[in-house]
């Protein structure tokens, strides 16, 4: 048997103890979301968002660290007794049965949710180049109303619904509909802009994508109120963005209210 072929049953159970390792470490921090969400009570947004983002990522910086120790037995030290399986006697890679048939199998259904997950991403992301470039064509270069010539670049888009957001993950833009636009003052335009602003340089839609996918395996009700709690703080973290700006917070709050009944409207409208 060549060195090669010799290292596949080796790998197999490498990669079950990965898919182990990450899919208890993930429902784990899942049961404990609670308890983090009563410790971030009283914590800032932005202290939150990032607590938010390590948590989630906790389970594979686990994982990494189990692949990372049966790849070097050797480092393990006392984490391990001394024993020896027949002639092999000293550190090794622990054996979870994968040249058994049922391991095996395992292995081959844990390496095809990972081709799917992988299929998975790679497709989420062509989907939303396709309807960013759509979106373009649709789109004119926008001029701030008014006298607010600071006010950050956007694409203006034809619509009756009053639209604004930021869109994008490596490259953001800005959008803004027409009819938001046209009920605005330059004033409560540029706070719009601002806050949308706020969203492109935070890179925030990269981070809710990455949030999205390290909770893959969460519980699904840990996982919609962590997405939730961290779109939240997003969404504070900008207001606070335009008010440092020179706005005042009770105009960001008039304005706040204003857009609330037309915002579920336009989310209602679209399906989201």
């Amino acid at each position: 048997m060549t060195p090669e072929l010799a290292m596949i049953p080796e790998l197999a159970d490498i990669l079950l103890a990965s898919a182990m390792s990450l899919t208890a470490s993930s429902v784990l921090v899942a049961l404990l979301f609670p308890l983090l969400q009563k410790t971030l009570r009283n914590s800032r947004p932005q202290q939150q968002s990032r607590l938010l983002m390590l948590y989630a990522l906790l389970p594979w910086v686990v994982t990494f660290w189990v692949v990372f120790l049966l790849m070097n037995p050797g480092l393990t030290g006392a984490l391990h007794s001394a024993h020896c399986h027949g002639q092999l006697c000293g550190p090794h890679v622990p054996d979870v049965s994968s040249s058994s048939l049922a391991g095996a199998v395992l292995a081959g259904v844990v390496s095809a949710l990972l081709l799917f997950a992988l299929l998975l991403f790679n497709h989420q992301l062509r989907r939303g180049r396709q309807r960013l470039a759509s979106v373009d064509l649709l789109s004119t270069a926008g001029n701030p109303s008014g006298n607010s010539s600071a006010a950050p670049d956007f694409r203006l888009i034809h619509s009756q619904l009053p639209l604004a957001w930021c869109a994008g993950l490596w490259r953001p833009r800005i959008y803004l509909s027409s009819a938001l636009q046209q009920q605005l003052t330059p004033q409560q335009s540029a706070m719009v802009l601002l806050h949308e602003y706020c969203h492109l340089i935070r890179r925030d839609n990269l981070r809710k994508f990455l949030l999205h996918w390290a909770s893959l395996l969460w519980l699904p009700k840990a996982r919609k109120a962590l997405q939730e709690q961290f779109a939240l703080n997003c969404e504070l973290q900008c207001d606070a963005y335009v008010t440092r700006q020179g706005y005042a917070p009770e105009e960001l709050a008039t304005l706040l209210l204003q857009l609330q009944p037309q915002t579920d409207m336009a989310t209602q409208a679209s399906g989201v």
